[in-house]
């Protein structure tokens, strides 16, 4: 009877530990996933956490996206999850409450949007009859500035049109010419009339390798070619390495000033709320003589909290353009982010600037940001824009590339407040107050080198920026005014005039779209204007003879632009 007993106790032991190890089975599910950003692209190398949800002390679980933005997490226990969702340059996502059934697959699909500000999309209502709208409203990310509008070529829809399985959808190449007049920079000169061209070539999976050439029509040989190559895509988080050069003759017969420049950029993601970007430039110039700069730059952002986020920047002053995505108008606008060449006893010289910035920021109501830094800039040589008056058969305001003249030391501490708004779906503005040193004209003295000319001032000013886009009329307008109180003939605030993308005094771009003459593409007109009304210029007599001294010389250019 014992031995009976026995065997009944083991029979019944060995099918409730197989019962119980069946229950198991069944009470665990699957959790499956695909990462996009606000276009719809699904992200690689997002860091996704998964934690249960109501179990104190529980270890969040973690996996990073694949190729296809995509993530899978097997054997999960029944329950309810947390799911957070971390990339460097994007906010933070978290969804809550995720039920993993058991037996089955819970599917996600989560949206990461920019580190400063919400993305809005800029389509035709789809009751239209006109085309889809292939134009983005994107806010740059990392030291992110104002809004701007490009060409979307994506066959995708808003939302991705896209599931978990499915791999991102790569586009044909896309192109973008141009015919201008005069250039985009200050102290450019703005009576050349250039053609340029850019390309953008996918390579691999997510690869885009974008290259763009420059010519004028001018007797100087003024000509230009720049590739960037960006191993992971269109996004301003993503490594990418560029490498540009520029040339020009001085007259008809004069020596040819070349130029080139190669940059590599990127970010390190630290962990799910620190990210630092990265950046080192290399320019080398050569004008009977040569000279060469190495300018490193990098930020560190902190997330604090879901709305407030803390920026340190130490480096080289940047050129407009430096911040941003890779794309087309970016692979164009290569060709002439140089930093300005100032010319001393007839050599070429570059800029040292340096600057030191912590800046938080903080989002306010909806669509809103309120951000307040304080800075510190260096500089044994400050460029000065300046025009010669004493009819030279060169003056120095005939150069191809940004240009100015040597003002001297600089080294000043200096505060920004900026609030910018997204007022309507495509209408957003900024207003900006700095205090800052700057170099100032306003003493007498005749005759003078002109670093002796000028003083170190500190000035109060303040901008305002409109970016708006007229949605029947296909219109593109920015518009702005930077008031500088003095006779002031340097930048104030450099740093920020570069991140804001403002300018002193009034500046206006409008572009225009046109009916197209080839199917598929995009005509536009283009209209880029800097200090319209020709303000802020000092004139003083020097040891160089008399020149009219600005901190934004005056730049008009105009032209077509298609993409195709």
């Amino acid at each position: 009877m014992i031995r009976k007993g026995t065997t009944l106790g083991v029979v019944l032991l060995a099918a409730l530990l197989s019962a119980g190890t069946a229950a198991a089975q069944t009470r665990s599910g699957r959790l499956a996933g695909v990462v996009v950003d606000f276009t719809g692209k699904p992200q690689m190398g997002a860091t996704v956490w998964v934690t249960a949800e109501g179990l104190l002390g529980s270890d969040a679980l973690r996996v990073r996206t694949n190729q296809a933005g995509r993530f899978v997490l097997d054997k999960l226990p029944v329950g309810a999850y947390s799911v957070r969702v971390t990339l460097a340059g994007f906010l933070p996502v978290l969804s809550r409450s995720v039920e993993v059934s058991a037996s089955a697959t819970t599917v996600l699909k989560l949206r990461l949007d920019s580190v400063f500000s919400s993305v809005a999309r800029l389509r035709q209502p789809p009751e239209s009859g006109t085309q889809p709208d292939d134009w983005d409203w994107v806010l740059r990310t990392a030291a992110d500035t104002r809004s701007v509008l490009r060409w979307q070529q994506d066959d995708r829809d808003a939302g991705g049109g896209q599931g978990p399985d499915s791999a991102p959808t790569r586009g044909a190449p896309r192109g973008r010419v141009e015919l201008t007049s005069g250039g985009t920079e200050p102290g450019v000169a703005s009576s050349l009339t250039q053609s340029a061209f850019a390309y953008d070539q996918p390579v691999g999976v997510l690869g885009k390798l974008f290259l763009a050439g420059q010519f004028s029509y001018d007797s100087g040989g003024t000509a230009g070619l720049a590739t960037t190559w960006a191993p992971f895509g269109e996004s301003a988080d993503a490594p990418r390495t560029t490498f540009a050069l520029r040339q020009y003759r001085l007259g008809e017969t004069g020596p040819m000033l070349r130029a080139l420049r190669s940059e590599q950029a990127g970010s390190v993601h630290v962990s799910d709320r620190v990210t630092i970007h990265y950046e080192a430039e290399y320019v080398w110039v050569s004008l009977r003589d040569t000279s060469s700069a190495l300018h490193p730059r990098a930020d560190v952002t902190v997330q604090l909290a879901r709305d407030w986020t803390a920026t340190v920047f130490a480096g080289s002053l940047p050129s407009r353009g430096q911040f941003g995505v890779a794309n087309l108008e970016s692979a164009l606008g290569e060709l002439e982010v140089f930093p300005a060449v100032m010319f001393r006893n007839g050599n070429p010289m570059i800029g040292n600037g340096w600057h030191e910035e912590f800046r938080i920021e903080h989002r306010v109501v909806k669509n809103g940001s309120l951000s307040v830094a304080g800075f510190r800039d260096q500089s044994a040589h400050t460029p000065v824009f300046a025009t010669s008056l004493a009819g030279d058969s060169q003056p120095i305001d005939s150069l191809a590339i940004s240009h100015a003249v040597d003002g001297g030391g600089l080294s000043t501490y200096g505060a920004r407040v900026v609030y910018r708004q997204r007022l309507a779906e495509n209408l957003e503005a900024a207003l900006i107050y700095a205090w800052a040193g700057v170099l100032s004209a306003d003493q007498l003295n005749d005759g003078a080198a002109l670093p002796a000319l000028l003083r170190e001032r500190s000035r109060n000013s303040l901008a305002v920026s409109v970016g708006a886009r007229i949605h029947r009329t296909g219109t593109r307008v920015t518009a702005g005014y930077k008031w500088v109180e003095g006779l002031d003939v340097s930048r104030q605030d450099a740093y920020g005039e570069t991140l804001y993308e403002t300018d002193p005094f009034l500046n206006l771009s409008i572009h225009q779209a046109l009916p197209a003459c080839l199917g598929g593409g995009k005509l536009e007109a283009v209209a880029d204007l800097l200090n319209v009304m020709g303000e802020g210029t000092v004139y003083r007599y020097t040891a160089d003879g008399r020149l009219g001294l600005t901190a934004s010389p005056r730049v008009l250019r105009g032209g077509l632009s298609f993409q195709f």
